[in-house]
């Protein structure tokens, strides 16, 4: 049975990925900060109680050393990973105005908590896994009030591409995802500060939406099977035409 390691695999995106490949018959393996938000998520979901649930703080090194080290103690390989886990991001406004703090947390948490697993999966991996790191558009373009998240998804589609061409001397494939504007809990807990948030948002979207988690998995999935055996260090924007504005 093929071993699929998803991080952040508790909310959005991350807990649409753990379903799609839950659903596929894999062997799932997942990860997040609070283990009562899996306690909630298994209560609605009874179908992911065979999945494999860790509490890991990411940004921590000896926290994923100890995620990888059991993951190969138990399973002894790694045939997919999908590289989600995104917090609440701690630093938004001007750049000038952001504590050192903030800025360092997001640095922390969107760049080196993706370095340091995808470190730890490729020495797990044999010829035909792969690796989907889940990027942004705003790792595309420039970001204002959100300049340091824009610049680790930046450096993150830099690693996507650089480790691609390493890791597929040994054929592993490294690849991107690059969500637009996607309804998930972090913006529905913006919209009860503002209730029409879904609305104007939408409005600046070419296909005048948002996407849904299950629409970003979908490229996930893609780019993780076989279908893609030919596609190596690419990112995959799925934004409904928003970084085309």
């Amino acid at each position: 049975m093929k071993v699929v390691f998803v991080s952040g695999g508790s909310k959005g995106i991350g807990l649409a990925s753990v379903l799609r490949f839950v659903e596929l018959g894999y062997q799932v393996v997942t990860c997040s900060r609070e283990p009562a938000v899996w306690g909630d998520v298994l209560s609605q979901h009874p179908e992911l109680h065979a999945v494999d649930y860790v509490q890991a703080d990411l940004s921590k090194e000896e926290a994923v050393s100890q995620l990888f080290v059991y993951i190969e103690k138990q399973y002894g390989k790694l045939d997919i990973a999908i590289n989600n886990a995104s917090p609440l991001l701690a630093s938004k406004g001007r750049f000038e105005s952001v504590s050192v703090d903030a800025l360092k947390e997001t640095m922390l948490n969107d760049y080196w908590s993706y370095a340091l697993c995808l470190k730890y999966e490729l020495a797990l991996m044999s010829a035909g896994a792969s690796v989907v790191n889940i990027s942004s558009v705003n790792g595309l373009r420039p970001t204002p009030n959100a300049a340091m998240y824009s610049s680790a998804k930046h450096g993150l589609e830099g690693l996507t591409r650089s480790v691609a061409l390493e890791a597929i001397e040994k054929g592993v494939r490294v690849n991107g995802v690059a969500p637009g504007v996607t309804w998930t809990p972090r913006w529905q807990e913006r919209q009860r500060e503002t209730p029409r948030i879904k609305e104007e948002v939408a409005d600046v979207v070419p296909i005048k939406r948002f996407a849904e988690a299950e629409e970003i998995v979908g490229a996930i999935e893609f780019l993780s099977s076989d279908k893609a055996n030919y596609i190596v260090g690419h990112t995959l924007v799925v934004d409904g035409g928003i970084s085309l504005v």
